[in-house]
């Protein structure tokens, strides 16, 4: 730019040769004055020019941090993308295990339901067997309860019952105390049972069933004492031994079982007819020789034998 301005003030001279000196030096001074500006411009020119390089320079900085900033943004973009679509596939597995999930908590809340019902039903059955077995366990408590009572009343009779038999046998005993002692008879207690044994030669002449006048004073001691026992039955058994009936006697007695049986009801007879003694208590059995006490081998066995027993035992 300078060259051309020293061309044209060149010219201008060249031009202008006989121009004054004092012009030539005005225009010398606006050629230096406008030289002055030219470098000024010129110097505002570089700086400008300096200035845009500078800005060029940061622009391409700029440009390219922004290019980069771009690419990081575009690779954190990808890697958003590949993360999103990780996400999105970790999702579907998810949202995938969560039905999976769901359909086995309802399968399994199904069952747990049918399970609950059962157990209801269960308790239910349960509770009605429970029921009936403490129905069943208080009627067994009153049942047992009720035995208990039985079992003590029947103690309590039991206790009575031999309360009486004891006293039957001491009145017989204290009754009979010269009969007992001479061996004519025998008073025994067992489980309840009181049996008074009179041998046959107090009571009757042999082969014979009429009572003796004798044997009429014990029955009557007897029948004192019977006839204040009004809870026994009373049962007169005739026996006898083992000897067959012979002779004239076997025309009135043709065995054994005649004869027993009718002592038996002559004793009977006179406990009812002389001694008061209850005939609706009594009842006369005759057994023959086919209930001995003692075997039949010797006369002093066949005496015994040879026997009259009034039993009292329960009422049936």
């Amino acid at each position: 730019m300078k060259r051309h301005l020293v061309a044209v003030l060149a010219c201008a001279f060249v031009l202008g040769g006989c121009v004054s000196a004092s012009k030539l030096k005005d225009q010398e001074s606006q050629t230096a004055a406008q030289q002055k500006r030219a470098d000024g411009l010129q110097k505002d020119l570089d700086s400008a020019k300096a200035s845009a390089d500078e800005a060029a320079k940061k622009a391409a900085d700029t440009e390219a941090g922004l290019r980069s900033q771009l690419k990081a943004g575009a690779d954190q973009l990808a890697s958003l993308d590949t993360q999103q679509a990780s996400l999105n596939t970790q999702l579907a597995q998810v949202q995938q295990s969560n039905k999976d999930l769901k359909e086995s908590l309802d399968a399994k809340k199904g069952e747990l339901s049918k399970k609950v019902s059962e157990l209801i039903k269960d308790k239910d059955s349960l509770s009605q067997k429970l029921a009936a077995a403490t129905a069943e366990l208080a009627a067994r408590d009153k049942e047992l309860a009720q035995t208990r009572d039985e079992k003590a009343a029947l103690e309590k009779a039991k206790e009575e019952e031999l309360a009486k038999v004891k006293q039957n046998y001491d009145n017989l005993t204290s009754g009979l105390q010269s009969e007992i002692k001479a061996g004519q008879v025998t008073i025994t207690q067992l489980k309840g049972k009181l049996t008074v044994n009179m041998v046959d030669r107090i009571l009757f002449d042999s082969g014979q069933a009429d009572v003796r006048a004798d044997g009429k004073k014990v029955l009557q001691k007897v029948g004192s004492i019977l006839a204040g026992v009004a809870d026994k039955d009373i049962r007169i058994e005739g026996h006898t031994d083992n000897k067959p009936i012979v002779g004239d006697l076997k025309d009135k007695y043709a065995t054994n079982w005649e004869l027993s049986t009718a002592r038996a009801t002559a004793v009977l007879r006179y406990l009812q007819d002389t001694a008061k003694v209850d005939g609706s208590h009594m009842v006369a059995a005759g057994y023959g020789e086919f209930r001995p006490v003692s075997p039949n081998d010797t006369a002093e066995n066949r005496a015994l034998n040879r026997r009259i027993e009034i039993v009292l035992v329960p009422r049936e």
